[in-house]
């Protein structure tokens, strides 16, 4: 502390940037800004490798929710500060995020959050502004295709004209600027989440069965958010699985949470038709249960615990 009572610090740090995105932190409020759609949710898949099908993702279309906390803190603010972790920092730090970071939640479109500490954010961006502030923090530029590159550690940052991605791990690999040669957008069960939670959903939560992690039989599943123009908004459950009989043991392991208690009961749990159904459960999001809350079922697990392995 220096003899004004100014913390005197380096600014935020590559620990502190991992800790607000693995921390879930709840959404800013906008700025009031007018915003166009953030692109979609195949768009934002568009831009992972496909190799990290194996990987939880969350989506957020930043445009679109801004607006969304912004007419309804009470309802949409837990949208974990749209998925920016600079955002979170600077909140934390009392930071302003354009000083600490060369931009706002105005030039994102939308983010994704790709395993534990990786993330990849389109929209507007300025790799000029964006080097001093890390510089003064100890930052390493470097190189890397199509833009700017800063490490610290084992944490990267790079940074395009139209994209922001990260790392803060060893283990999680540097989402690429410009679009991987093979991505989500063209693997088979990330196209039926889609065709399922919705192009235009606002906020997606997507976790891969093939990480071992839900019942046997299931390739992925996903909770979308959709807002209607009123401002209401709709959540679902999609699961994507690879047999009739899986499809049948997951539609039984969620009715017993639609019969009685307060959160889901009398949502109805639909099995799809085909080889390889999609099993839905849909319900309006509100305030309160905490559970109904537009992607509060990640925190919760009410159904997620429903979907993990047995034993």
């Amino acid at each position: 502390m220096a003899a004004d009572g100014r913390r005197t610090r380096r600014g935020i740090t590559a620990a502190a940037l991992a800790a607000a995105l693995l921390g879930g932190l709840t959404a800013c409020g906008g700025d009031g800004d007018d915003a166009k759609p953030g692109g979609g949710l195949s768009a934002a898949l568009d831009g992972v490798p496909a190799e990290r099908a194996d990987t939880y993702l969350a989506y957020v279309d930043v445009a679109r929710a801004r607006g969304l906390v912004a007419a309804d803190r009470k309802l949409y603010g837990d949208l974990e500060d749209y998925g920016i972790p600079e955002l979170a920092a600077a909140r934390n730090e009392g930071d302003d995020p354009r000083d600490a970071f060369g931009f706002t939640a105005a030039d994102v479109d939308s983010s994704v959050r790709i395993g534990s500490t990786g993330f990849r954010l389109t929209g507007r961006f300025d790799p000029a502004a964006a080097g001093p502030p890390l510089e003064r923090r100890g930052w390493k530029k470097g190189a890397t295709d199509g833009g700017e590159l800063w490490q610290d550690g084992d944490a990267r940052v790079a940074v395009s004209s139209s994209v922001r991605s990260g790392a803060f791990a060893a283990e999680d690999a540097l989402p690429p600027l410009g679009g991987p040669e093979r991505s989500l957008a063209d693997d088979p069960a990330y196209r039926r989440a889609v065709d399922c939670l919705g192009e235009d959903a606002y906020l997606v939560h997507l976790f891969a069965g093939r990480s071992g992690n839900t019942l046997p039989g299931v390739a992925l599943y996903g909770f979308g958010a959709r807002a209607a123009e009123d401002g209401t908004s709709r959540e679902r459950l999609c699961v994507v699985t690879e047999s009739a009989e899986a499809a049948r043991g997951v539609a039984d392991a969620l009715r017993p949470a639609t019969a009685g208690g307060e959160t889901f009961d009398g949502v109805a749990v639909e099995v799809g038709d085909g080889s390889e159904p999609v099993v839905t459960m849909e319900w309006a999001n509100s305030a309160t249960p905490v559970g109904l809350r537009p992607g509060r079922q990640t925190a919760t697990h009410e159904l997620p615990r429903l979907l993990a392995p047995r034993g």
